[in-house]
């Protein structure tokens, strides 16, 4: 009996040991939300320089560059501090090659960290036997936010120290976040420290006209070799620019710089023009049918101008199949 006892008592203390290592061995484990969300004046985590375990989002960019990074996003939270940047220091390494976009993935042993304050990413280092587990695929990615410029604010040079610096932190539960501004116009390039910011001006309601934001396509894969997508001239008018928001800071030999960046991904990124808007607001709406049953059934043969635009099939004829085209993007573009 007693050996029994001693059996059972020896088996109790391996198992209460065990028990104790997993414990002691195991990060926190914590959704993007609770590691984002913050009252920090500078947004920096609760989190930082913790090593957590994250329960992750769905992996909606991914970047392949110096230092290769996900973007994952949690669509439990659209309304803001939904989504968080994932950095390797290796090129290639599994952090990039194990995922793909639309993957859902969950992350062990990273460390939160902020860049010179406010820049929230999770780190993967190696020194932390960091993993990551692709729990689902092929996802649906999270419709972008739509957001005034107002809430993404240019920011403010100043000289000494030399740099630029935001005006506030709206936009600090947007970061790593799909945004769109609407109705937007280039009006300067070359801005910021790594001169390949470009300034979007709020050109209608609900932007306010005096306020502006800063968008850079260094994350595009389609860009042009001198940093910039092809559409992106002075003057250009988007009905739409879509990106993740970055909030990239720092400073270096007296130069700072802290401000928000919208990061274009992709050429539809770009909402040049909403098909069916006939009257160029960036809707389609009631004036825009209007405009459209002034030419049913007309013959467009030798129109130029294809019936004001509403021959959108060019098929030389408004039509059924164009009422169709045209029904598709009914309302688009209206909040």
């Amino acid at each position: 009996m007693k050996n029994e006892m001693r059996k059972t008592g020896f088996v109790f203390l391996i198992a209460l040991a065990i028990f104790w290592l997993n414990s002691a061995a195991s990060a926190e484990r914590y959704s993007i939300y609770e590691i984002q969300y913050t009252n920090d004046p500078n947004g920096e985590s609760p989190l930082k320089g913790q090593i957590i375990d994250c329960l992750g989002g769905i992996v909606t960019h991914k970047f392949n560059g110096f230092r290769p990074k996900l973007t994952i996003q949690d669509p439990n939270f659209p309304l803001g501090w939904g989504a968080i940047q994932v950095k390797d220091w290796l090129s290639g390494a599994p952090l990039y090659t194990k995922a793909s976009v639309g993957d859902w993935v969950t992350l062990t042993n990273v460390e939160v960290e902020e860049y010179s304050g406010g820049g929230t990413t999770l780190q993967y280092y190696l020194s932390n036997n960091p993993d990551l587990t692709v729990v689902s695929s092929n996802n649906p990615i999270p419709d972008p936010l739509l957001v005034d410029v107002n809430e993404i604010a240019a920011p403010v040079y100043q000289a000494n120290p030399e740099g630029w610096l935001v005006q506030n932190r709206d936009a600090e539960k947007y970061e790593a976040m799909f945004v769109r501004v609407r109705n937007v116009t280039v009006t300067k390039k070359d801005n910021g420290k790594a001169c390949d910011n470009y300034t979007l001006q709020g050109d209608a309601e609900p932007n306010n006209p005096d306020f502006s934001c800063w968008a850079a396509d260094y994350m595009n894969e389609e860009r042009e070799a001198d940093g910039y997508h092809s559409y992106v001239e002075l003057d250009s008018h988007f009905c739409g620019v879509t990106g993740i928001i970055e909030h990239y800071n720092g400073y270096k030999n007296y130069y700072e710089w802290d401000y928000y960046q919208l990061l274009t991904t992709k050429t539809d990124d770009f909402l040049v023009i909403q098909p069916a808007d006939f009257d160029n607001d960036c809707d389609v709406d009631f004036l825009d049918y209007s405009h459209f049953a002034q030419y049913w059934l007309v013959d467009c043969y030798s129109d130029p101008n294809l019936c004001g635009g509403t021959d959108l099939v060019e098929n030389n004829f408004v039509d059924m199949n164009d009422l169709v085209k045209f029904i598709s993007h009914w309302l688009e573009g209206v909040n």
